[in-house]
């Protein structure tokens, strides 16, 4: 019976690949969420399974030890063993998401955005996979994927000149790192590491409880000068649904293997 892990999971791109993931009656599905109680979606998932296959387990990816205890919950229900982590927890956080190196108000500000958005982006997949590895070594699989982002590749940055979510694209670019370092240290395990893009995801269906962010009148020529940019560079680049980006990174689950690690794996939509 094929484990999986999705590490951050209580709305949007998460929450849709746990569902697709328990659809099959033979995959165990272990999900992380920040706080339980308030992931109504997730929680709502669960109630609704007809298989029964979904556990719920409360963890911070920015600590360790929540991550280590959720490791140890992960193996009463796995029986010691998990085939597929998959490291969705990322920080987007409003406007801050969409703001370039010079329009933060104060240094504390800039400071303050991109500690936090490091403390996720790239601390929290190393909490992750440290805690996990245990199983993953025990696991069929040994498969590691890290939800990824154009956001964080060099050469499509350039291409689109996009100055702006310095802090999102600085830390994501090093969640690409450290997705090829484990590549590189679980390489003679056979382990396959990789991050993956699930393409530009209209996730407002499922938005935070407090309400989805919404740019305001005066940050909106930023938002399309962005999604021009894009546009400009890559002509294909569309949003797409939460099930569509999730039976892709499904598919790429299932066929990824050891020569598929190291790299980041764009959206059909950037690949010329």
């Amino acid at each position: 019976m094929p484990s999986f892990a999705v590490i951050g999971a209580s709305r949007g791109i998460g929450l849709e690949l746990v569902r697709q993931l328990s659809a099959s009656p033979t995959n165990t599905v272990v999900v992380t969420v920040r706080n339980k109680e308030k992931s109504t979606y997730l929680n709502d998932l669960v109630r609704r399974s007809e298989n029964n296959n979904v556990h719920v387990v409360e963890a911070d990816v920015v600590d360790q030890h929540a991550m280590d205890h959720a490791a140890a919950e992960v193996t009463k229900i796995t029986g010691g063993a998990l085939d597929v982590l998959v490291h969705n927890a990322a920080r987007t956080e409003g406007e801050n998401t969409i703001k370039g190196f010079l329009d933060y108000e104060t240094p504390e500000k800039l400071d303050e955005e991109f500690i936090a958005s490091f403390k996720v982006n790239v601390l929290g997949v190393v909490h992750t996979v440290n805690a996990f590895l245990p199983l993953l070594r025990k696991g069929t699989a040994k498969k590691i994927i890290v939800i990824g982002s154009e956001g964080g590749d060099c050469s499509l940055v350039w291409r689109i000149r996009l100055a702006n979510a310095a802090a999102y694209g600085t830390t994501k670019a090093a969640e690409n790192m450290v997705a090829t370092k484990y590549a590189a240290e679980l390489e003679s395990e056979d382990f396959t590491v990789a991050s993956v893009s699930p393409g530009i995801v209209d996730v407002s269906k499922t938005a935070a409880e407090s309400g989805f962010y919404v740019p305001s009148e005066e940050l909106m020529p930023t938002v399309n000068k962005i999604m021009n940019g894009i546009l400009a560079a890559f002509p294909k680049a569309t949003t797409i649904t939460p099930e569509e980006s999730c039976r892709r990174l499904v598919s790429f689950i299932d066929s990824a293997g050891p020569a598929d690690s190291g790299i980041f794996h764009p959206s059909a939509e950037y690949i010329d």
